[in-house]
């Protein structure tokens, strides 16, 4: 790994520790702070990109506190250190400083690091940065002193002719040519009762899984970093398929969309900005920009939380996981894969090797909705997700998932039945929403109570429909004569 243009070496312990305790306690790079240990707050946040067979990434701010430094090989870290040009302060900095954006400044370190990466993708798309940029960028910084005016001032006053890339500063060529002989060869890293491996072809990787069934493959860690910070776990046997080409590629054709293992939440929210606008707009208030930068949408849907936000939508498109082993490859779908809390149609030896989503014909109209105490940076209460053929006003084909309402995200079959071959109307989706209500077993806990998860349940139903009436009609109209 390269760290502010400086060439490190890790080995033994030091590549299972959280990239930020490393980066403060042996790199003595104490700008990179920690707070919550969790992804929150952003007090942790650098930049970083990673060499692959296609070249380097765009640079992206990361939690480096729940990040561990084995996902990073062959990586480029930028700390707030890295930031300033020899004893000058970045233009970042700069405007930080000067309209007092510091305030106590112990998350100031990350917010500068988030602002860099807006400087640089406003500098490479020649575009200029607005409050609502600012504020997108800023969505996984918390403050907690005297609020965001100063900073979001800082923000909008950049002076991006001032700005000089990042990219090129750090990704030269000299350290792509070091890096790049580096590519296919296999990682191995052994530190007392811990074991590491990172493949650089699948069917390394397959046979590692074979012969060890309980390593555990580990791609953004965004769940598993809280879990081990928090000593809620221990990893042992460690299968890491970033090294393998292809795992982060996102494509698309006529039948539908391909994710790789290791495509990144914001990677699959770029490829489908035009091609699916509504997975787009959930996948936006998903989670912070640091978490979507490290976070893995199949990473998301294999932890099989019952919350799990991309779970309801995919469920709803008829998506299937691709999986391989030695024995074979085979494709479950995702609403057979959920078989109680935690439990998966998965074996032991078998790894995930995509998501196939299948391209939704004509007449197809869909709704996805999160619901949470805040619209940005929170875990849902109720998750929810309608797919709907309609054809001439009457619903044709239905699928209704949710999320929040029981042990593991679910398939509604008898709403299903209820909704197909009746009248797009707010009746069919009125008696839809109760039926759900009736069905479905939720627990109260911090989130949300029993109560209010069936209330919003009903009204969740009232919602698609008002929310897609107009897209309905307007295509009923367009056919009549």
């Amino acid at each position: 790994m390269n760290v502010n243009g400086e060439n490190i070496h890790v080995s033994g312990e030091a590549a299972f520790q959280p990239l930020a305790q490393f980066l403060r306690n042996t790199l003595n790079k104490p700008g990179t702070k920690v707070v919550c240990a969790e992804g929150d707050c952003g007090a942790c946040s650098v930049v970083t990109s990673s060499l692959r067979q296609d070249g380097w990434t765009p640079l992206r701010t990361i939690n480096s506190c729940i990040a561990p430094v084995y996902l990073f090989d062959l990586s480029c870290i930028i700390t707030v250190e890295g930031m300033k040009h020899a004893e000058t302060l970045s233009e970042v900095q700069n405007k930080m400083r000067e309209f007092h954006g510091g305030q106590c400044g112990f998350c100031t370190p990350g917010m500068v690091c988030s602002m860099a990466q807006l400087a640089e993708d406003c500098k490479v798309a020649d575009s200029e940065v607005t409050e609502k940029k600012a504020r997108n960028y800023l969505t996984g910084n918390l403050c907690r002193c005297t609020g965001y005016e100063p900073i979001l001032k800082a923000a909008t006053n950049l002076d991006l002719s001032k700005w000089q890339l990042l990219s090129e500063r750090y990704l030269t060529s000299e350290l792509t040519a070091q890096f790049k002989v580096h590519l296919s060869e296999p990682v191995e890293v052994i530190a007392d009762n811990k074991k590491l491996s990172l493949p650089t072809v699948m069917t390394q990787a397959l046979e590692n899984k074979a012969a060890n069934p309980a390593a555990r493959l580990v791609a953004g860690a965004t769940d598993l970093g809280v879990l081990i910070n928090k000593a809620k776990t221990s990893l042992q046997e460690i299968l890491v398929l970033s090294k393998i080409p292809g795992v982060h590629s996102v494509s698309g054709s006529a039948s539908g969309m391909l994710i790789g293992a290791m495509a990144t939440l914001t990677e699959v929210e770029n490829f489908v900005r035009t091609a699916h606008p509504e997975l787009k707009r959930l996948l936006h208030i998903f989670a912070s920009p640091q978490i979507k930068n490290q976070g893995t949408l199949l990473g998301n849907i294999l932890n099989g939380s019952p919350i799990g936000d991309s779970i309801p939508p995919l469920m709803a498109l008829d998506a299937e996981i691709q999986f391989q082993s030695v024995r074979g490859a085979r494709s479950v779908k995702l609403k057979d894969y959920y078989k109680a809390y935690k439990v998966f149609d998965k074996a032991d030896d078998e790894v995930a090797t995509g998501l196939f989503v299948p391209a939704l014909a004509k007449n197809f109209v869909h709704r996805y909705f999160k619901v949470s105490l805040r619209k940005d940076l929170d875990i849902s209460a109720v998750t929810f997700a309608a797919v709907l053929k309609v054809e001439n006003k009457i619903i044709t084909e239905a699928r209704i998932c949710m999320g929040g309402v029981g042990p593991t995200v679910v398939r509604m079959p008898q709403v299903e039945d209820l909704m197909t071959g009746q009248f797009f109307s707010e009746h069919t989706f009125t008696a839809a929403g109760s039926l759900a209500s009736s069905l479905i077993k939720p627990l109260s806990d911090l989130r949300a109570s029993a109560e209010y998860r069936h209330l919003v349940t009903e009204n969740l139903f009232k919602k698609c429909f008002h929310e897609l009436e107009t897209e309905v009609l307007s295509s009923v109209e367009a056919v009549c004569p």
